[in-house]
Formats: structure tokens, sequence, C-alpha cells
């Protein structure tokens, strides 16, 4: 099956964790590492540590004080301590958070047997790439977030044939090109992460494993205005396609 790496589009910025939360967003993802790292802090060497944020964060304070013993002494503390107050601002994960992804999709050719349009979107081997922000807990590398109940045979909308001719004509350009992306959004919650690349003392990146689990997914047209479709992992039911498909 085809693996799925970064192919999400992300329309918003999210500037705070309160908002709709986002793997996509690296804030969110450094915030993961930050509770990661709390729960050890105190096996961690905080002279490393110090220097580290030192050097990658105030380069010129460094390079002032590094060949001054006594000096370097003071600021490597006085780094940590920084480095220490902002991971301890980092906000607490809330387990039972709703988390969104937003795949770029596309629907395949009808399928007259079964009256539906198939949909490239997620499946049972699909993962997603993302990397935190790199300020104090991650660096750009590559986090890998899977979904235990992903299935990829709920990948369809479902239409009649007379609804599908009249959707595949409003896909249509002057030239008769059929324009046939879509956006599959999903609802997902994380079950499980933890370090599949350990941060150091010295700085190196971390990256980590997510697992999730789908609640939901809504197939809709590529600029999100219309659901065409939407599946719930819970009960598997499905709403009823939309009949409207003119822009």
């Amino acid at each position: 099956m085809k693996k799925i790496t970064i192919v999400m589009m992300c329309l918003l910025v999210i500037p705070a964790l309160a908002e709709k939360l986002n793997l996509a967003n690296p804030l969110v993802v450094e915030n993961f590492g930050a509770n990661i790292i709390k729960n050890k802090l105190n096996s961690y060497d905080s002279v490393a540590l110090g220097v580290w944020y030192l050097q990658n964060n105030y380069s010129s304070k460094w390079n002032r004080v590094r060949n001054d013993e006594f000096e370097r002494d003071e600021a490597v503390t006085w780094a940590y301590e920084q480095w220490k107050t902002k991971l301890m601002k980092s906000i607490p994960i809330e387990k039972k958070s709703e988390y969104h992804l937003y795949l770029n999709s596309k629907f395949t050719k009808y399928d007259f047997k079964r009256e539906v349009f198939p949909i490239q979107a997620l499946s049972e081997n699909s993962y997603m790439s993302y990397a935190g922000k790199g300020e104090y807990v991650q660096h750009y590398s590559s986090s890998k977030l899977s979904f235990e109940n992903a299935d990829e045979k709920i990948n369809f909308v479902p239409m009649k044939k007379s609804q599908a001719k009249e959707f595949i004509n409003s896909r249509k350009d002057r030239y008769g090109n059929i324009d046939r992306a879509l956006t599959s959004h999903y609802t997902y919650i994380i079950t499980r992460f933890v370090e599949d690349n350990e941060f150091t003392s010295n700085g190196s990146p971390m990256t980590i494993k997510f697992t999730a689990k789908l609640k939901s997914v809504e197939f809709m047209d590529k600029n999100r205005k219309h659901i065409l479709h939407k599946v719930d992992f819970n009960d598997t039911v499905s709403v009823e396609p939309i009949t409207n498909f003119h822009h």
C-alpha cells in the first residue's frame, strides 16, 4: 500500500495551542517534546544544556565569555535557567484533546458497480511526518504520526449515478479537464507519544513517535466549503452525500 508522508495542507497559522490542534504546527510538536523532557529533567547535565542553549540562542554572549571560565560559568548557569523557565511554561498534554489533519486528496474514476467515487487518502500503512519548532527541545527532525485504526475501506464518496454525473460536470473546465482534488479532514486523539530519537544534554535533535486513533473523517471539496461524505470511526455511520455540487 502507498505510504503518505507530508502532503497535508494547513490554511490557517495556529498562533496558540488553545485553537484547533494540528501537528503541522511546529509549536504543537515542540510542546510534546517539552512534556517528555519535563518528566526526566533531573537526568540531564545542566552545564551541557546551558552551553548548548547559550551557543544556539545567544552566540554573541557566548563569544564574549567563552575564554573566561568565571564569566563562562555564570553565563552558562543563566542560559540553563532561561531554557528551564521556558520549558516549564509548556502546556500539559490533555489525553482526550482532539487534533486535526487536513490532507490533500483526490477522487478517482467512478465505480459504477459500487456507485461510489474511490478516494486516495489515509490507509492502514500511512504515516505523517512532522517537525518541532527548534527553539528549546526539537530541531527540524522527522517525527512520525501513525494511526491505529486507519482503514482504506472507508475511502469513498457514495453517490448515485445521476448525481455522480452532475458532480463530474460541476468539476469540468471549458476544455473538459476534471478537477478531482479534495480535502480530507481527519479528527483524531493521540493515544501514545514516545521519544524515537532521544534529546540529549548537548541538544541533539529529538524525534517523537506518535500513535493516534481516528474519530472521524470528512471528505470535502478542496476549498472546505462542502462536505461530500463523513465517516464516524466510533460507529461507522456516514452522513448522506450532498446533492448541490456547484461552486
